[in-house]
C-alpha cells in the first residue's frame, strides 16, 4: 500500500499520486511507527478537529466539533501499532460496546466509531470539562467523608447499572473516575475506560489476560483477579473498597516494592483499618470499608450501592453531615444476553464491520432511552397512549432522519432529505400498568461479625460467655450501642475490642505472643542475682 503524506489516505501500490491533493504517494515503510498529529480542520467521521487535548501510550485525544449542529466532542484515536493488534482492537471496541449497552448518565457516552485512512481506529465520545479523581486527590490529599460519599454514590450508581447489564468494569481506579464541577458547587462523577470490561456469562473468555497476566491495576485488583480466576461483579466491589479507603486516607491499603508484592498482599494480608491510617476518622467507618475488602467474594456486600449506603449510615452515626438513603436491590443478568461478548472472542470480520451511531438522548439528562421515561409517567387510558405515541413518533422521526442523512455525505443534502420525509405513521400502543416500585432492602435483625485474626484461630467472648471462634462469621443482634469483645488464644495475650454492631462488621485483629518466662535465679549474699 501507498500513503499520501498530507492527508494520510491509502492507495494500492500501483497508484503514485494522491487524488485528493496531488501529493506523491510514499510506501507504508516510510510511515512505520509514525502517527502524524491531526491538524485543525481535519474531518474525522462527522466531526472537525479543533486541537489536541492530550496523548498517552495508547494514542491521542482531540477536541472536535460537529460542523452542522455545533456539538463539541472528544475524539480518541488509537496508535497505528495498537490499531493493528487484534487484542488492543478488542479492548477498544469493548469500551464502546460496554458503554452503549449500559447507557447511564454517570458513565461517559461514546457515540461514534470508525477508522482513519491510515488505518488508525477512533471513537467519538462526549467532551468532559473537569479533572480525574487521581489529580483531585493529589491536590487535596484526602477527602472528608461528606465529600467522598457524595462522589462515591455517583460511582456506585454507574457500577450498579453496569452490573445490572451484566458487565464488570475490572479496572476501577481514581484515574478512571472523572469529576465534573457543577455550578451549585456539587461534583458529578463519570466512570471511564471500560476497555477491559467483561460480560457476565462469558466463562473463560471473561478472564482477559495479556501474556498470561491478569489485566487491571495491582493496587486496585481483587484477590481473585490477582490469581487470574474468573470474576464477577464482586471484584468491582473490592476495587471500590480500595477507592473508598484511598479517598478517605490518601493512601491505598496495600503497597510494595514490586507488582508481585502488592498482589500477594491483596490475596493474603488483612487490610488496615482506615482509622489506623488517618486517626481523625471515626472507627465507625472501618467496618463498612473492611466489608468491601473481604478476601472471599461471598463475604462482600451484595452490591456497590448497598456498600456505599452502609458507609453512609456509619458516617451518619459518627456525627458526619451525611444522610443515609434507601437502596433498591440490583437485578443482574446471569448470562451474556443482550449484545454478545463485550471484551473478547471477536472475529476479524466483526472488528472490520463495527460502526457507531449518534445518540438520541443527552446522557447528562437521562441514563435511559425515551421509552424508559414514558414507563414512569403516572397517567392512564387515552392520556398514557397519547404520551407513548408522541415519544414513538419522535424516535421514529429521528431514526428516519438519521438513515436518510447517511445516504448523503453533504450536510446540505442530509437536511434537504430529512425535510422531505413523510410524517411517521401513528402507532397505537396499548396502555401498560406502571412498573412496580423497586423493593427497598430491609435491615436484618442480626448482623454478621467476621474476624480476620493472627493467629488464624481465636476464641471470642462477651464477658464470660463464649460466642464462638474466628473460624466462621458470628451473629450479633443489631444495635447502635457498643459492646466489648474479648479475644483469646493459647500462647497469646488476650485482647479487648469494642465494636458497634449497627451493620455487618469485619474485624482485623492481631494478638501478641505471651513473653517467654525468665530462668530461675539464685541470690548470693553480697553478690546480687546469679543466673543458674
Amino acid at each position: 500500500m501507498a500513503t499520501c503524506p498530507r492527508c494520510r489516505k491509502r492507495y494500492p501500490d500501483e497508484k503514485t499520486i494522491c487524488e485528493a491533493d496531488g501529493e506523491v504517494l510514499l510506501p507504508d515503510e516510510a510511515f512505520h511507527g509514525l502517527d502524524v498529529e491531526l491538524l485543525p480542520g481535519r474531518m474525522v467521521g462527522e466531526y472537525r478537529i479543533e486541537g489536541k487535548i492530550g496523548e498517552g501510550g495508547f494514542g491521542a485525544v482531540y477536541r472536535a466539533v460537529h460542523p452542522l449542529i455545533g456539538k463539541a466532542a472528544a475524539v480518541k484515536i488509537l496508535t497505528r501499532s495498537y490499531s493493528a493488534s487484534p487484542q488492543m482492537m478488542s479492548r477498544f471496541i469493548a469500551e464502546a460496546r460496554a458503554v452503549n449497552q449500559i447507557r447511564h448518565r454517570n458513565i461517559i457516552d461514546i457515540f461514534s466509531f470508525g477508522a482513519l485512512e491510515d488505518g488508525r481506529q477512533f471513537f467519538v465520545m462526549e467532551l468532559l470539562d473537569g479533572m480525574p479523581l487521581d489529580r483531585y486527590l493529589k491536590q487535596k490529599g484526602w477527602l472528608s467523608p461528606e465529600e467522598a460519599i457524595a462522589i462515591l454514590r455517583g460511582v456506585a450508581r454507574a457500577l450498579d447499572a453496569a452490573h445490572a447489564a451484566g458487565i464488570v468494569h475490572r479496572d476501577l481506579k481514581p484515574e478512571n473516575v472523572f469529576l465534573l464541577f457543577e455550578e451549585d458547587g456539587s461534583i458529578f462523577p463519570k466512570l471511564l475506560d471500560f476497555g477491559i470490561a467483561k460480560l457476565l456469562g462469558d466463562g473463560e473468555a471473561g478472564v482477559k489476560t495479556r501474556t498470561g497476566q491478569p489485566m487491571g491495576t495491582p493496587y486496585y485488583m481483587s484477590p481473585e483477579q490477582c490469581r487470574g480466576k474468573p470474576v464477577d461483579h464482586r471484584t468491582d466491589i473490592y476495587s471500590f473498597g480500595i477507592l473508598v479507603h484511598e479517598m478517605l486516607t490518601g493512601h491505598v491499603p496495600f503497597s510494595g516494592d514490586s507488582v508481585m508484592d502488592v498482589m500477594l498482599k491483596q490475596t493474603a494480608e488483612p487490610p488496615p483499618a482506615a482509622s489506623s491510617v488517618r486517626s481523625e476518622l471515626s472507627t465507625l467507618l472501618d467496618a463498612p470499608i473492611l466489608a468491601m475488602l473481604c478476601k472471599a467474594p461471598d463475604d462482600r456486600p451484595e452490591s456497590v450501592g448497598l456498600a456505599v449506603e452502609s458507609l453512609a449510615r456509619a458516617a451518619q452515626e459518627a456525627g458526619y453531615d451525611v444522610q443515609a438513603q434507601p437502596v433498591a436491590r440490583v437485578s443482574r443478568k446471569s448470562g451474556g444476553s443482550g449484545g454478545g461478548g463485550v471484551a473478547s472472542g471477536m472475529t476479524p470480520a466483526e472488528l472490520k464491520a463495527i460502526s457507531g451511531a449518534d445518540t438520541l438522548v443527552d446522557p447528562r439528562s437521562s441514563g435511559r432511552t425515551p421509552l424508559d421515561a414514558v414507563a414512569d409517567v403516572e397517567v392512564s387510558g387515552r392520556r398514557r397512549t397519547a404520551v407513548v405515541v408522541a415519544v414513538v413518533s419522535l424516535v421514529t422521526g429521528l431514526a428516519g432522519a438519521t438513515f436518510v442523512a447517511s445516504l448523503d455525505s453533504t450536510p446540505t443534502g442530509a437536511l434537504q432529505a430529512a425535510m422531505h420525509l413523510p410524517p411517521p405513521p401513528r402507532v397505537e400502543v396499548p396502555a401498560k400498568e406502571a412498573p412496580p416500585e423497586p423493593s427497598v432492602v430491609a435491615e436484618q435483625a442480626d448482623v454478621s461479625l467476621s474476624i480476620q485474626s493472627s493467629p488464624r484461630l481465636v476464641d471470642v467472648y462477651v464477658g464470660t460467655k463464649k460466642l464462638g471462634t474466628s473460624a466462621q462469621p458470628l451473629s450479633l443482634p443489631r444495635s447502635k450501642s457498643p459492646i466489648k469483645l474479648t479475644l483469646k488464644a493459647t500462647g497469646f495475650v488476650s485482647k479487648d475490642v469494642e465494636i458497634v454492631p449497627s451493620a455487618n462488621v469485619v474485624l482485623p485483629v492481631t494478638l501478641t505472643s505471651v513473653p517467654a518466662k525468665k530462668s530461675p535465679s539464685q541470690v548470693v549474699p553480697g553478690r546480687g542475682e546469679v543466673e543458674w
